[in-house]
C-alpha cells in the first residue's frame, strides 16, 4: 500500500512560533503605557492620574510579560519535545481506517475526534499545537473510512499518512 504524508510536524520546524509573538505587541503597548503616559492622561479622568494610571499600565506591562513569557515556554517546550520524540524513535503507530469520525462543525466549539486502529485521536483548529489539528469542516483530509497510517506520540498527531485510491 502507497501513503502520501499530509502532515509530518518533524519536517515542519516550530509551527507555533507566532502564538507568543503575538504577545509582543501587548508587551509593546505596556511599555507604551508605563513609560509614555500621556496617552493614558486623556483616557482617565484627571482625579485617577495619580493612582489608577501607573497601575493599570504596570498591570499591563506585567501581565503582557507572563503571559507572553509562558506560552513561548509551553509552545518551544511542545517543540522541543516532537524533534526529542522523532530523534529517539520514542513513537507509535496506528495504521488503518477511520471509524467513529466525529467533525468538528464549522463555526469551532468542539474537537474533531476518530479512532484507527483502537486508537482515539482528538484535535482542534482552534488549539495551538505541533501536532495536526486541520479538521475537515477547515478542509482537513479526515473523514470516515479513510485509510490512514499516524505516528503519534500520546495524543498528538505527529505524521500523518493517507493510503493511495487504486
Amino acid at each position: 500500500m502507497t501513503f502520501t504524508t499530509v502532515f509530518d510536524a518533524g519536517r515542519q520546524g516550530w509551527q507555533t512560533w507566532w502564538f507568543p509573538a503575538a504577545g509582543l505587541i501587548f508587551v509593546g503597548i505596556g511599555g507604551l503605557l508605563v513609560f509614555t503616559p500621556e496617552p493614558m492622561q486623556r483616557l482617565f479622568p484627571q482625579e485617577l492620574q495619580v493612582r489608577a494610571r501607573p497601575i493599570f499600565s504596570w498591570f499591563f506591562l506585567l501581565f503582557s510579560l507572563l503571559w507572553t513569557g509562558a506560552v513561548f515556554g509551553t509552545t518551544f517546550q511542545e517543540y522541543e519535545t516532537v524533534k526529542a520524540v522523532f530523534g529517539a524513535g520514542r513513537y507509535s503507530v496506528a495504521e488503518g481506517p477511520v471509524t467513529n469520525f466525529v467533525p468538528m462543525p464549522y463555526t469551532g466549539h468542539a474537537e474533531e475526534s476518530f479512532t484507527v486502529n483502537g486508537h482515539r485521536f482528538s484535535y482542534s483548529d482552534y488549539v495551538v499545537t505541533q501536532g495536526f489539528n486541520n479538521t475537515a469542516s477547515h478542509g482537513g483530509p479526515i473523514r470516515e473510512g479513510l485509510y490512514v497510517r499516524i505516528t503519534y506520540y500520546g495524543n498528538l498527531i505527529l505524521r500523518l499518512e493517507v493510503a493511495q485510491q487504486t
